[in-house]
């Protein structure tokens, strides 16, 4: 009973959080700086900052090279710190903002040319996907918007940046969105055939199946796909999508199922 009661205690501790998240957010354990001198002491201040994961204090050093040494070559170094320390602190919009800002006024710098500044902005619409989290919506039931800013910067990415050390690192990141976008279009459309819409459903499958053919997903997309269609009485569809399916991929565990709807199907009517 005592940990039942302590359970309950805990779980609206943290729904009673939930509401006041945005305000903890903002509160702040950072303390005051002392500037120093020179462009160079108050750069290697704020990258001591950074690397201890103060991200306040590392965004004021940065800023104040940035505006106090306008001319100095550490300006434009703390001009990318300041972007990388938004972004180590979750500061994803200000991060996206400073990393272009960065590459509109410094276009041949290496970090720039070598495709750092534009994957870290790539890297910074991805973190902003919906997480899964226990208490709320797995992330493929949430808005998708985001996910589809992260797919066009990554997309955009992969087709300029084909000789960066980032690009495998990009790549990967363009599968995980592009399965994270289909998970939702697959739960949109399972949503559509419990309530009886099998036509909104085999919109929504057909759809993934020609926008997202490399997403790993087809197997199960085709036999939802022939279900929906034998659902509506579309025998000849239902056919051939499961032959196609059978044809495709053999050796996948929807094939086999596929196998028995096919065996269904070509059993003579009683």
């Amino acid at each position: 009973m005592k940990g039942a009661i302590h359970i309950a205690a805990v779980l609206g501790f943290v729904l009673a959080c939930g509401g006041c998240a945005g305000s903890w957010a903002n509160f702040s354990f950072a303390s005051s700086v002392t500037y120093l001198k020179t462009a160079e002491g108050n750069y290697k201040k704020g990258m001591e900052e950074l690397e201890d994961e103060n991200y306040i204090e590392a965004v004021k050093y940065f800023a104040y090279v940035k505006n106090k040494f306008p001319f100095s070559s550490y300006s434009t170094l703390a001009e990318l710190r300041l972007a990388d320390a938004y972004f180590e602190d979750g500061k994803f919009l200000e991060a996206i903002d400073a990393y272009r800002q960065f590459q509109k006024f410094h276009p041949t710098h290496p970090d720039v040319s070598s495709g750092y500044v534009a994957y870290r902005v790539c890297y910074a619409f991805f973190r902003q996907i919906p997480d899964d989290w226990f208490l709320v919506p797995p992330g493929h039931e949430k808005d998708q918007s985001a996910t589809k800013d992260a797919l066009r910067e990554l997309k955009g990415f992969i087709n300029t940046y084909e000789k960066s050390k980032h690009l495998e690192d990009a790549r990967k990141l363009y599968s995980k969105a592009i399965r994270h976008i289909v998970d939702h279009e697959l739960y949109v459309a399972r949503f559509y055939l419990g309530r009886d819409k099998p036509r909104a459903t085999i919109l929504r499958l057909e759809g993934v199946l020609k926008r997202y053919p490399d997403a790993g997903v087809d197997p199960e997309v085709m036999h939802l796909l022939g279900k929906t269609y034998l659902k509506l009485e579309e025998r000849d569809k239902a056919r051939s999508t499961f032959a196609k399916l059978v044809e495709k991929y053999p050796k996948d565990p929807y094939s086999r199922k596929a196998r028995l709807y096919l065996e269904f199907l070509d059993k003579p009517a009683k």
